[in-house]
């Protein structure tokens, strides 16, 4: 094997700062983060990886490291401590929370938890070609790599790959205790694994040269998530307008119909936080048609004047009503001459073929981007909605990571946020939501939409959205507001419609179907203090927001596939009708349960039927939850005097973390945050509180209304008190 100058001068660096330990069959390099070990005629790296996994590392060309990947967070310096394991044949590394250790007669690895448990035995790897390959037994049930090769929750296999709508990461966790990541040498050509069909052995594959398994003990989905977010980056919030209701459709005609909208909305109470806009925003026609030399006179980056004829004045206006400015993306350009540059630039994805799609992992297309869209944040644009960028596997990271340069360098320290048609791992470092793709207008197509937001949030994509009502045709109204009341539910409640179809705008669905989308619209606003805190909760540990409830009743076969209903948090269950005529089944684990409006009380576990008026959800809320509810706004800035309910559901001792915050910028990451711990006490039926945390801005609460079923009392919100009940 020839060894080039660079990888030359690399061993020698890992070798000059490592102690070489030799036996008769193995030699062990101790590097900085772990150890290299000789077996089966190559090196072997067994790391460790920030403060939660290992790293198998195997590499063909040059010693065994960690490969540089955009997947992971260089930003977590966090590094475990280790001891050295040596009793030939076996060898490893030891931490807290397991070991990784390699046998050099047998040439396999194997994995343990803290307490030595094996969770992967005499695991096997090679290479073939030009790729790398590691098989290993397996049991337990896989979990958590996306919704392209399949919508089960259920697992056996990950393509590792995007397209319309629908993701794949080389990821999962094993209900038998651990989970694993893969990465390939190449990080648009990911590593994929496959469960063979008598469920016995897994297999991953990585293209390349190299390949980095990432392993990490982790008894619960809560611990795997945890991991992941260690690994591959915490996921952070978007702008707090951004948890209301946000409002798309491609079809805004001219810049009277987007006033008239825009009254339509307030004078008919309908609580909105933005309005999304399509193609119309920026050109008069689509691009569909432009062939691969553009069009003379295309705009890509300016604002159609029939639909904007004052941009900075309009969009001033609609944020005087608490409405911000979302426009569409595209990867490509249309414009002639600008297509003629990026060519001679060699800066598209694939100069020979007809496609107009930019390389935005070059960083001078970077920076050219971003200086043909900032005018356009200067002139309020406050997101982006990118569409159709599954050109390659990491189009959608460099992309966002332009947007989110650019809005630093026009307004630093304002929370980029962005709807994105797929993800890959590392993606959710940007505050970043995926929406489940161009789907039709159709009850099974509303089946699908929680299948596909429970895999993103087992995938660790925590913003999961929809096009409420379907892209594709029209809705019924009963549909449509079967949708609304079902999006109150998802991290991210967007509605949209395709050109020619009716829009989403309630106010054109008859009376009644108003009325019953402005009360699942209240609710969704209600509970925003609620689904706000769990986004916190999310970035400090990794917890969806959007919960299987395998999740939290893991020994519940009922629910290991269960995609038609689930949590918010721990607490909060959504069962909303999917289907038409108001019937259907719910399911309710084995605890005590509150219907949320009445307050009936229902012992699970149990399976019943409910028929519901169009204008009524199935939700249901777990002993021992505490649920703040904010009062009815109609946007999510929007100032009240009314005071925050504490609802308190009786039957077990309960706690909740209220986070609040500026709600805009990223200090809450540096802990300028108020959050209250609330806590019951279920013997004593005592609710109390203690607040921590420096941020007080003039928007945070002031006096709550605690509500234990009939009962009600009020008090100031001080740094500690509580409430004692009859």
């Amino acid at each position: 094997m020839k060894i080039k100058k660079g990888q030359l001068i690399l061993i020698l660096i890992v070798v000059l700062h490592s102690t070489a330990i030799f036996t008769a069959k193995a030699q062990i390099i101790k590097i900085p983060h772990g150890i290299l070990v000789k077996a089966g005629g190559r090196q072997v790296g067994l790391m460790t990886a920030k403060d939660a996994a290992f790293c198998l590392s195997l590499n063909d060309s040059i010693a065994p490291s960690a490969i540089k990947s955009v997947f992971i967070d260089d930003s977590n310096k966090a590094i475990a401590p280790f001891t050295v394991i040596s009793a030939a044949p076996s060898y490893g590394i030891k931490t807290l929370y397991g070991k990784l250790m390699i046998n050099t007669g047998t040439n396999t690895w194997s994995l343990y938890d803290a307490a030595g448990r094996v969770l992967i035995q005499d695991a096997t790897y090679s290479s073939a070609g030009t790729s790398m390959q590691i098989t290993h037994t397996v049991e337990g049930v896989l979990y958590g790599s996306g919704n392209k090769s399949s919508k089960d929750l259920k697992k056996n296999r990950s393509s590792s790959s995007v397209n319309n709508g629908v993701t794949d990461i080389p990821y999962f966790w094993n209900s038998a205790g651990y989970s694993a990541l893969g990465i390939s040498a190449n990080d648009n050509t990911p590593a994929t694994w496959n469960r063979d069909k008598n469920k016995a052995a897994l297999t991953w594959k990585f293209s390349g040269k190299a390949a980095n398994l990432y392993l990490w003990p982790a008894k619960t989905m809560y611990e795997g998530l945890s991991g992941y977010a260690k690994l591959t980056g915490r996921p952070k919030l978007p702008p707090r307008w951004a948890f209301g209701y946000l409002q798309s459709q491609w079809g805004w005609s001219d810049s009277a119909y987007v006033s008239n909208v825009l009254t339509k909305f307030r004078t008919h109470k309908l609580p909105v936080d933005a309005f999304i806009f399509d193609f119309e925003w920026y050109t008069t026609l689509p691009d569909y048609s432009v062939h691969k030399e553009g069009k003379a006179g295309f705009t890509d980056f300016a604002f159609n004047p029939k639909v904007f004829p004052n941009p900075a004045k309009q969009l001033a206006e609609l944020k005087s009503q608490g409405v911000k400015f979302i426009g569409i993306r595209k990867p490509r350009l249309g414009n002639a001459a600008m297509l003629d540059t990026a060519r001679k630039n060699g800066w598209l994805i694939s100069p020979k073929t007809d496609s107009r799609d930019l390389n935005y992992s070059n960083a001078a297309v970077r920076k050219w981007y971003e200086e043909k869209n900032k005018p356009l944040i200067k002139a309020g644009v406050d997101g982006w909605w990118d569409d159709e960028g599954e050109s390659y596997y990491t189009c959608y990271y460099w992309w966002n990571t332009a947007q989110r340069d650019l809005l630093a360098s026009v307004r630093p320290n304002y929370r980029h946020f962005t709807i994105n048609r797929a993800f890959s791992p590392g993606d959710q470092r940007f505050g970043y939501s995926t929406w489940s793709g161009d789907i039709p207008s159709t009850w099974p197509s509303l089946n699908e939409v929680p299948m596909d937001l429970l895999n993103f949030s087992l995938a660790g994509m925590y913003y999961g959205a929809c096009d409420i009502g379907g892209f594709q045709g029209t809705p019924t109204k009963e549909m449509l507001v079967r949708w609304f009341q079902a999006g109150v539910f998802f991290p991210i409640m967007r509605s949209h419609s395709n050109i020619g179809t009716t829009a989403r705008f309630p106010f054109l669905w008859d009376d009644d179907g108003e009325a019953a989308m402005r009360k699942a619209l209240d609710l969704r606003y209600q509970l925003l203090p609620y689904i706000y805190s769990l986004g916190h909760e999310a970035y400090n540990t990794g917890a969806p927001i959007m919960r299987p409830l395998v999740m939290e009743f893991p020994e519940d076969t009922t629910v290991a596939n269960m995609r038609n209903e689930w949590l918010l948090g721990k607490g909060l269950l959504a069962a909303p009708v999917l289907n038409p005529g108001g019937k259907r089944n719910v399911y309710l684990p084995d605890d005590t349960w509150y219907d949320y409006y009445t307050g009936d009380v229902i012992r699970g576990s149990k399976t019943f039927s409910v028929e519901k008026a169009l204008d009524e959800i199935p939700l249901y809320v777990r002993a021992g939850t505490i649920l703040p509810v904010g009062p009815v706004i109609q946007y999510s800035e929007q100032t009240s005097d009314a005071p925050l309910e504490i609802h308190i559901y009786p039957g077990k001792n309960g706690s909740f973390k209220m986070v609040e915050d500026d709600g805009v910028s990223y200090n809450y990451t540096n802990g300028d945050t108020r959050t209250t711990a609330y806590y019951w006490n279920d013997a004593a039926k005592t609710l109390s509180w203690k607040m921590s945390g420096s941020y007080s801005g003039k928007k945070v609460y002031k006096t709550i209304k605690a509500v234990l079923g009939k009962e009600e009392k009020v008090a100031l919100i001080d740094n500690k008190g509580s409430l004692v009940f009859k």
